[in-house]
């Protein structure tokens, strides 16, 4: 199966977040394509976070959360922070027996709480105020 045949999971770019909405079921093949397509967008868009919705997901078993939880790793290393929301009461309760890593995950009810919660993580100047500062000491020195 190439990358053209493999369901892809939407992407779009709202209030400087990259929001992916899961609403098909979870294979490897779209993890992967998931991977490559989000990793593509953080390089290619300027976005300052991702969230992730779920609520079209009724299971997830312990090996497909391990494998979103290495793609936002790889995310987090490009320098933005990601959160989840839409949680199936049924997915966390899997989640949970199945003794899984959700240490340092942010996580919201839904997509409104996680912008809000995305403000207070990486408001939107906030990389424009570091390089500023980074700017001024450079200029200190000379």
């Amino acid at each position: 199966m190439n990358g053209s045949d493999v369901q892809r999971i939407p992407l779009q770019l709202s209030q400087g977040c990259i929001i992916a909405s899961i609403q098909i079921e979870l294979t490897a093949e779209v993890l992967q394509q998931f991977r490559k397509d989000i990793l593509d967008w953080l390089h290619n868009n300027k976005a300052r976070g991702i969230i992730l919705d779920l609520s079209g997901v009724e299971i997830m078993d312990l090996q497909d959360f391990e494998t979103l939880r290495r793609t936002l790793s790889m995310a987090a290393i490009m320098g933005v922070e990601t959160i989840l929301t839409g949680f199936q009461p049924g997915v966390v309760s899997a989640l949970v027996d199945l003794n899984a890593d959700i240490d340092s995950i942010y996580a919201a009810l839904d997509i409104d709480d996680a912008l809000q919660l995305m403000n207070s993580l990486r408001p939107l100047n906030q990389h424009i105020g570091l390089l500023a500062e980074n700017s001024n000491q450079e200029q200190l020195k000379e």
